[in-house]
C-alpha cells in the first residue's frame, strides 16, 4: 500500500483530487496526506505548502473537505511555522485535528530556515502534547541514535526521515531493526548494496 500527498489552497479542489486518487488507487491507497510543510519557493508563493501556516481557518477547511471526500485516513505534514517570530505549529495541529485529520508529520524548522540550522525538539514536542492522534517528527534523523533521541524527547509516535535516506534506502532498514531491538545492524557489504542496486534498476525497467 502506498500514501499519496497533495498540495494546494483550494478546499474544493483539494476534495475533489482526494476523491478522484482514491477512485484511482483503490484498496492500494492507504492515506492521504496534505502537504503544508513544504517551504520551497515556487511552492509557498503560491499559497501552498508551509505557507498555508499563515491562515490556520483555511488549514481547517481544506483538512475537513478532504476527509469528507474520502474513506481513507488523512493527515497533515507542517512546519513548526513560517519564521521565529510566527512558530504556530501546535495550533495549526490542534485545527487540523478538530476537521479529521488522523495523524500529524511535523518538521522541526520554519519554512524561512529551509533546511539549514537545526531541527527543533521543543517544537516537535509542543505539538505531540498539543494533540491527541499520533505525531510523526521529522528533521535531522541521521542515525539510529538522532532517532532515539527524537521518539525519546519529544514523544512523538513515530519518525519521517527524508534526507539521510537517499542513496541509502538500507538506513530505513537499520532504523526498523534498531527501533524494534534495540541492536543496530552493521554497514551493508559492497555485495549488499550491488544487489540493491540491481533490484532497483530491474524496478525502474
Amino acid at each position: 500500500m502506498v500514501a499519496v500527498q497533495l498540495f494546494g489552497h483550494e478546499p474544493d479542489t483539494m476534495a475533489s483530487q482526494a476523491a478522484w486518487i482514491e477512485q484511482v488507487m483503490g484498496e492500494n491507497l492507504a492515506y492521504i496526506d496534505i502537504n503544508m510543510g513544504c517551504p520551497a519557493r515556487k511552492i509557498v508563493t503560491k499559497g501552498d505548502g508551509s505557507a498555508l501556516m499563515k491562515n490556520p481557518g483555511l488549514i481547517g477547511e481544506i483538512v475537513n473537505a478532504a476527509v469528507k471526500a474520502s474513506s481513507v485516513p488523512v493527515s497533515v505534514k507542517l512546519r513548526l511555522g513560517w519564521d521565529e517570530n510566527s512558530k504556530n505549529a501546535a495550533e495549526c495541529a490542534k485545527i487540523a485535528c478538530e476537521n479529521g485529520a488522523s495523524f500529524i508529520a511535523v518538521h522541526g524548522r520554519t519554512t524561512a530556515q529551509g533546511y539549514s540550522g537545526t531541527a527543533d525538539l521543543d517544537g516537535i514536542r509542543e505539538v505531540v502534547r498539543a494533540v491527541n492522534v499520533p505525531v510523526i517528527g521529522n528533521g535531522d534523523i541521521k542515525t539510529c541514535a538522532d532517532a532515539k533521541k527524537m521518539l525519546d524527547y519529544t514523544g512523538c509516535a513515530g519518525i519521517m526521515v527524508g534526507r539521510a535516506a537517499l542513496g541509502n534506502i538500507y538506513f530505513i532498514k537499520q532504523l526498523s531493526h534498531y527501533i524494534k531491538t534495540g541492536e543496530e545492524l552493521p554497514p551493508q557489504t559492497g555485495l549488499e548494496r550491488l544487489s540493491l542496486a540491481k533490484r532497483h534498476i530491474g524496478l525502474i525497467q
